[in-house]
């Protein structure tokens, strides 16, 4: 088997409601759909879902990056993912996204030729996950109100923005966990937003042992940053937009910055790399968390899959399809009922993709 062509789509993807962030308000979601295609007619798909602010790259630069991927692929074995991936950094450094892409389109390809769903083929550990739901970044009644109601909704996770104003994340985090049950966990998400001695007084304040972990409070190169701040505080720190590679792992672990590690199938380059990370963090005794970008549901399919294959994946942030509208031309994959996530027995990813409805929209 020969891989014959591949190709990215743009899509855009529609928020129900605006989404903030530290770095960002977004209402719509550009997404490239990647497909590849072999000489028995096997088709694998993936998705490229940039965010320039975390891995430096958009929908422009990865459908130009393309030109340069595709010509030393095609006449490739797609079940020879490390090649692929060693091929594809031969010719080009970085563009992770579109690198995610290809390498989940690879791996749909060969759980469709194994004829076995993927997390079978990564690990098999179960065949279901639990994941958080995010607050983003609102007026704090608005966000207080709306913990209150994922946790009525059956959310026993809850992940809460913060990182723009100290006074308003105080307020937020002071009404959440006056709003919430204790059963439910809070992790809190920076975003960069925080200094080292702004995390230590923030994280010292709260005396909630439901109030978890933090993550990346601090710019993603204040290594020393995470030092003075990790053994200050009680909660867990976990690295997000410091840690893109296995390398950027096992820097992180020797230099003790970190409890967690968050993996994002963008930032790693997908699977391939994230079964590295994943594999240094476990080696440590570091926990992982699987996070994501905002995918449609290729992109979530594919981090339900890692996530239900590994023991040592205990977290799971992959909320984005509960964020955004639903796409008619997509579907399968897993099945959401309340916080779980359960896969289904079809082969590869398991998704259904209705080329015929789905147009690009460039």
């Amino acid at each position: 088997m020969q891989i014959t062509t591949v190709t990215a789509h743009q899509m855009t993807l529609q928020l129900r409601q605006p989404a903030t962030v530290t770095f960002a308000t977004f209402s719509t979601i550009p997404s490239l759909l990647v497909r590849v295609e072999t000489d028995t007619g096997l088709v694998g798909y993936g998705e490229a879902n940039p965010v320039e602010q975390v891995t430096g790259e958009t929908c422009a630069t990865e459908r130009a990056a393309l030109a340069v991927l595709a010509p030393v692929l095609v006449g490739q074995d797609p079940l020879a993912i490390e090649r692929a991936h060693r091929l594809m950094d031969a010719a080009l450094i970085g563009h992770t996204a579109l690198k995610a892409g290809i390498d989940l389109a690879l791996y749909d390809l060969l759980g469709k030729q194994a004829q076995l769903p993927l997390y079978r083929l990564l690990g098999g550990n179960t065949d279901r996950v639990t994941t958080d739901i995010t607050v983003m970044l609102n007026a704090v009644d608005v966000m207080v109100a709306e913990a209150e109601q994922r946790v009525a909704e059956g959310f026993t996770q809850l992940k809460i923005k913060t990182g723009v104003d100290e006074a308003h994340d105080v307020a937020v985090v002071t009404g959440i966990l006056a709003a919430v049950p204790s059963t439910v966990s809070l992790k809190l998400d920076a975003n960069q937003g925080w200094t080292p001695k702004q995390t230590i007084r923030f994280m010292n304040r709260f005396d909630a042992p439901n109030l978890t972990i933090i993550e990346q409070p601090l710019p993603a190169a204040d290594h020393v940053g995470n030092q003075l701040i990790r053994p200050q505080i009680s909660q867990t720190l976990m690295l997000d937009e410091q840690v893109h590679s296995p390398a950027d792992a096992a820097a992180a672990v020797a230099a003790g910055e970190c409890d967690a590690i968050n993996i994002k199938l963008m930032k790693s380059a997908g699977l391939y790399g994230a079964e590295g990370i994943n594999r240094v963090a476990e080696a440590a005794g570091r926990p992982c968390m699987i996070g994501c970008m905002a995918e449609s549901r290729i992109g979530i399919t594919a981090a339900v899959h890692f996530a239900a294959a590994h023991a040592n994946v205990r977290h799971c942030d992959l909320d984005a399809v509960l964020l955004l509208e639903e796409t008619p031309w997509l579907s399968g994959g897993f099945t959401q009922v309340g916080e779980q996530m359960i896969l289904s027995d079809a082969p590869g990813l398991g998704l259904t993709v209705d080329e015929e409805a789905f147009h690009d929209d460039l």
